[in-house]
């Protein structure tokens, strides 16, 4: 048997048929759909706490759409992402902004940001945490005033310096009388250093904790000398004695003596530890003399005699006499 085909070109009428019936349902589906978009489509938002049902016949939904009052902006969080097609029995899950205060190191600026994921201004805002930075915030809180805040932390090791005063060295010289002093070496400071851990909050010194310390450049010693020469003890002398002494001689002042008269030839310094004041003498070279003077050189053996004149006085100088105690 043959099967008989209809002329090229032609379709059975069972083909056609099934092809009117396709455009058909297309063009019904087409309907709907434009009339759904039209008239509106149903979607369930859940939004602050609470749940509504609105209809919109916008085909996407994001920033700025405002289906009765439920208005997305920047910074809202909402699922699904904003950009999606709306369909009927849409569920719309949505969290609005919240102001939050962020303080960075001290600086404020404000941020607006999704309830729940308040804690993320910090990435929102580029701002990065170093390793020891610390984050304060009352995000969650009932206090309608959210705010996070960054504190910068800084540790640093720090070095400070301070000067160290010259040592005093005090030294007996046999060869300064006593109560006189003589600078051998002037002395120099020196130089300490401290090593310290510093802790910084955004800027401002919290804690400081001292590591070390030593000394960088040793002080030198500030030296003094001072007269530590001893006098021979002396025994003061007798009528009749004689003493062999060193004498030189001064004149006229303008101060009364060591027992408050003028001075005049006659008048002589002693040492009263050698003889007393009041002694009479016999000088030889010079002549009968009281010891009526004292002087600060006037030590031990050493007499001063008085003359009118400085030039007697010079020509005197300094000689070896005898003296001879005539009586008190």
């Amino acid at each position: 048997m043959f099967k008989i085909f209809p002329p090229s070109g032609q379709r059975p009428a069972s083909g056609r048929r099934k092809l009117l019936l396709e455009l058909t349902c297309l063009l019904l589906g087409l309907q709907s759909l434009l009339l759904v978009g039209w008239t509106g489509k149903r979607v369930d938002i859940f939004a602050d706490g609470g749940a509504r049902q609105v209809a919109t016949s916008q085909w996407f939904f994001g920033e700025g759409w405002d289906p009765a009052g439920s208005q997305i902006r920047i910074g809202d969080w909402v699922l699904p992402l904003p950009g999606a097609w709306f369909w009927p029995g849409l569920k719309l899950i949505m969290a609005g902004s919240v102001p939050v205060a962020a303080e960075i190191a001290g600086q404020n600026l404000w941020s607006q940001v999704p309830l729940p994921a308040a804690a993320g201004i910090l990435a929102q805002e580029g701002i990065t945490l170093g390793p020891e930075d610390r984050v304060e915030s009352n995000l969650g809180s009932n206090d309608p005033y959210q705010y996070v805040r960054v504190i910068r932390v800084e540790n640093a090791i720090e070095l400070s310096q301070e000067v160290v005063p010259p040592p005093l060295v005090r030294r007996p010289d046999r060869t300064l009388q006593p109560g006189k002093e003589k600078v051998v070496q002037e002395g120099q400071p020196g130089v300490r250093y401290y090593k310290y851990q510093v802790k910084k909050e955004n800027g401002v010194e919290v804690e400081r904790q001292l590591l070390d310390t030593w000394i960088e450049v040793q002080p030198q010693p500030r030296i003094v000398a001072y007269g530590s020469r001893a006098y021979p003890a002396v025994t003061a002398a007798r009528v009749g004695d004689t003493l062999k002494v060193i004498a030189t001689a001064y004149t006229h002042t303008g101060n009364r003596t060591a027992t408050g008269i003028w001075p005049y030839r006659g008048i002589v310094a002693v040492d009263p530890r050698v003889i007393p004041l009041g002694t009479r003498l016999y000088v030889e070279g010079y002549g009968y003399a009281v010891a009526q003077d004292t002087g600060g050189l006037i030590k031990g053996n050493r007499i001063d005699v008085f003359l009118e004149s400085e030039a007697e006085a010079i020509q005197w100088g300094r000689r070896p006499v005898t003296v001879r105690i005539l009586g008190y």
